[in-house]
């Protein structure tokens, strides 16, 4: 993916897609917090219509305890139990002027009521109550809610019958209070539990109407428990409409009353400008997000030309296109990396033929001194800049395509770096020193980022001998490398075997220490084989081709042979390192 192509997609990721998650966060909390709104006034609305109802039933209650505790009723059911004929007549004559003058108030709020015996046969009644078997079987009339109460009698025992009372609705119900609505399609609904019935609807059709016919499958489709619970908030779905309403359940009388209101009704304000910020940011965003593309394209784009040249140079081309030569850091890193390729090209040309890696190695060295003060000060510069976002002098946005260039400055300076190692003159510091030794202390070096990648490494150290002559820092070096390579190998994990061994009796020469650096990796394509020790030679994008031939160059200074062997199994790399054995000291 093209350096370009990486800002825009870290920008959409780290700047777009949070604003985009940000503006549905809050649209789905914007919609909660409506219905919460939307539940908390119908709460209040019902919890009036209930507080309302409560008052009402209670009056009703003391009208019917009025009615059957009173001494004239008292009496005539004492002479109805008594079975003395004329003092029920006179019993009866009593309570129908007492019961009539008491009718002339209580016949606001109620149509009938009717004096039942303990066998439930009318013994008085006054309006037109229905007839006997009928009113628990079904409501009368839309606006009579039947009520009842027992009628005292001795203490210890049953009631001495029942009062049957048809009260008004608008005697129980607030009318007032049901007008009461949040929103032009709110309405307020009044359910009986114990009767199972609407007893209250705006649309009077549903009066006296079974309450599954209200919220079954072709009303609200809600659990009927929500309508038992003291309080409950509904969502459901009316015309299309989705709704919140709250319920609040009575105890006496064991109604529910339900206050409704249409999310469409408040929804739309809030969408709209949901929509608009939401709108505005974006378009802020894609229009910032262009401008950064834009400057930072500008800014980068001479570097990743530079850094496309390099990965050529690195692949063996000779002849890579460089971007024009500037006057700021990039286009002198550029001028001198040019004058680089061409010396280095030349000087290839003039080697081709004798294939000595030293004179390579040499002339390379002089001319990757060229693009080392150009890339120190770019990097410099790029690492100022780099503070300069941390304390916020420059946008936070920026700090991402400078981390790039950065990174890429490191990749050009270990090429140049690798080139200095190959080219430069060493003077080994040989002493004797213990091969195991260098062996433990790369496996010590390298342990951290083994484990980072889960990487096991199966040492076996069976060479009885391992004392040689030679630079313990550089032969360290020499196995650093191939288990860094055996490691970045295997990036999903795996083992690497280190086995170090004698040379079998019977060679032709003896006293060499011989250890076997074995991966479980995907292995070395048998086409790549014979140039694995190349200079500028690498699988791996990121790297510079340098590793092996130093390694190579190092073991020969030795004495001793770096090789790469077939794997065993067919799987994996097997790198072998033969070091000569220093001689037994004298005496």
């Amino acid at each position: 993916m093209q350096l370009r192509a990486k800002l825009i997609l870290f920008f959409l990721l780290l700047a777009v897609v949070p604003l985009v998650v940000v503006g549905v966060f809050d649209s789905v909390r914007s919609v909660r917090a409506l219905h919460a709104l939307l539940a908390a006034q119908n709460r209040a609305i019902a919890e009036r219509v209930a507080a309302g109802i409560e008052d009402l039933s209670a009056q009703r209650e003391s009208d019917l305890l009025l009615l059957t505790s009173n001494a004239e009723t008292q009496r005539l059911y004492r002479a109805q139990a008594a079975g003395d004929a004329r003092e029920r007549a006179v019993a009866l004559a009593s309570a129908d002027r007492y019961l009539r003058q008491a009718w002339q108030q209580f016949s606001r709020s109620y149509q009938w009521l009717d004096f039942r015996d303990g066998a439930g046969r009318s013994l008085y009644s006054l309006g037109e109550p229905p007839v006997q078997g009928n009113d628990q079987a079904a409501v009368p009339s839309p606006d009579v809610l039947v009520l009842s109460r027992p009628i005292p009698s001795d203490p210890g025992s049953p009631p001495a019958g029942m009062l049957v009372a048809g009260a008004r609705a608008s005697s129980l119900m607030p009318r007032d209070l049901l007008e009461a609505r949040f929103g032009t399609a709110g309405y307020t609904v009044i359910v009986d539990r114990e009767a199972g019935r609407v007893i209250y609807h705006p649309r009077r059709a549903f009066w006296g109407r079974p309450v599954g016919e209200l919220v079954g499958p072709t009303g609200w489709r809600i659990e009927t428990s929500a309508l038992v619970r003291p309080r409950a908030s509904i969502r459901y779905r009316e015309q299309d409409t989705t709704r919140i309403a709250a319920a609040v359940a009575l105890t006496s009388p064991p109604w529910t009353v339900v206050a409704s209101s249409a999310v469409g009704e408040f929804a739309g304000p809030f969408v709209t400008t949901r929509l608009v910020n939401l709108s505005v940011v974006l378009i802020i965003t894609l229009a910032v997000s262009l401008a950064f593309v834009v400057l930072t394209g500008r800014a980068t784009r001479s570097l990743e030309a530079l850094t496309r040249a390099a990965d050529e140079l690195g692949a063996g081309n000779f002849a890579p296109h460089l971007p024009p030569a500037g006057r700021d850091e990039v286009g002198r890193l550029s001028a001198a990396f040019a004058l680089m390729v061409g010396k280095v090209r030349e000087t290839l040309h003039q080697i081709e033929a004798s294939r000595h890696m030293l004179a390579v190695g040499r002339f390379a060295a002089q001319l990757s001194h060229e693009i080392r003060n150009p890339l120190t000060s770019v990097k410099l510069n790029l690492q100022s800049l780099q503070r300069d976002v941390a304390a916020g002098r420059i946008p936070e946005d920026a700090g991402r395509p400078i981390a790039i260039c950065l990174q890429e400055i490191k990749r050009l300076d270990r090429v140049s770096r690798g080139v200095l190692s190959l080219g430069r003159e060493r003077r080994l510091e040989a002493v004797r020193c213990s091969v195991h030794r260098c062996l433990t202390d790369a496996l010590d070096t390298m342990g951290a980022q083994l484990n980072a990648q889960r990487v096991t490494a199966r040492p076996a150290l069976e060479a009885t001998a391992d004392t040689v002559n030679g630079d313990p820092q550089h032969l360290t070096a020499v196995f650093v490398n191939l288990l860094l390579n055996a490691a970045e190998a295997m990036p999903d994990g795996g083992t690497i075997g280190i086995v170090s061994a004698n040379q079998p009796a019977g060679r032709e020469v003896p006293g060499v220490v011989r250890v076997t650096v074995a991966d479980s990796g995907p292995g070395i394509a048998p086409e790549l084989r014979e140039h694995v020790f190349d200079p500028f030679f690498s699988t791996k994008p990121a790297g510079t081709g340098f590793g092996l031939a130093l390694a190579l160059r190092t073991v020969e200074e030795h004495g001793g042979r770096l090789r790469l062997e077939p794997p065993p199994h067919g799987g994996g790399a097997v790198f072998v390192v033969e070091l000569p054995l220093a001689p037994e000291p004298s005496g």
